[in-house]
């Protein structure tokens, strides 16, 4: 599969999780009908899906159905699950090293973020949701493909205890959800000019 069309597929499969939050092999079944150049690419994404579901389900070592991945699309694929177990975590490894004040500032002037760190910050643990733009630019610098560092970012936003904030009558509350990238940017307070420049990286732009 050629940069191109890698990008592509990685496209088509963020598109259709955004608008199916849980998708079932059926589901994938008929993205991959529908496009099927791409099949192998969104086999792969599926598996990732399953075994970060599955690993998250039991602490006791994760099997892998070689049936499920045949209903998922594909015959044969079976061991495509030690890669995408693999490439999961390689992403959050890859996510993990950015650690550093000076790692955050270089990438966040890589992918077009420029100073704002704590923009960067909040997508690499998964409080803030990733345009797609911003996704696929990291996925480039980070060398890992989009989808599993999408997944790698929801799996740590799964994982992290999110900071309480106290409510008028003094109650902690705790976000259930990530927030989304213009409530992000508008929380800044950043001058007009800079705020729509990074509006600009929206999905809504």
């Amino acid at each position: 599969m050629t940069a191109t069309d890698r990008t592509n597929a990685e496209q088509l499969i963020v598109e259709f999780l955004d608008t199916t939050d849980q998708p079932s092999p059926a589901q994938w079944a008929a993205l991959a009908d529908k496009y099927p150049e791409h099949a192998s690419a969104f086999v792969e994404a599926a598996l990732v899906r399953t075994v970060g579901d599955a690993a998250e389900a039991s602490a006791e070592p994760y099997e892998f159905d070689a049936g499920l991945a045949t209903r998922m699309v594909s015959k044969g694929l079976s061991k495509l699950h030690q890669t995408s177990s693999a490439q999961l975590e390689l992403a959050q490894q890859r996510v993990k090293a950015v650690k550093t004040p000076s790692q955050r500032r270089e990438l966040s002037a890589k992918v077009g973020i420029g100073e704002h760190v704590s923009l960067l910050a909040g997508i690499l643990v998964g409080r803030t949701l990733v345009p797609r733009k911003l996704l696929i630019a990291l996925s480039e610098a980070l060398d890992v493909p989009a989808i599993v560092l999408r997944e790698a970012f929801s799996r740590f936003f799964e994982a992290t205890p999110l900071p309480a904030h106290k409510s008028g009558d003094g109650k902690p509350m705790v976000a259930g959800t990530p927030a989304t990238w213009e409530e992000a940017v508008r929380g800044l307070r950043l001058d007009a000019d800079e705020t729509v420049r990074l509006l600009s990286f929206s999905d809504l732009a």
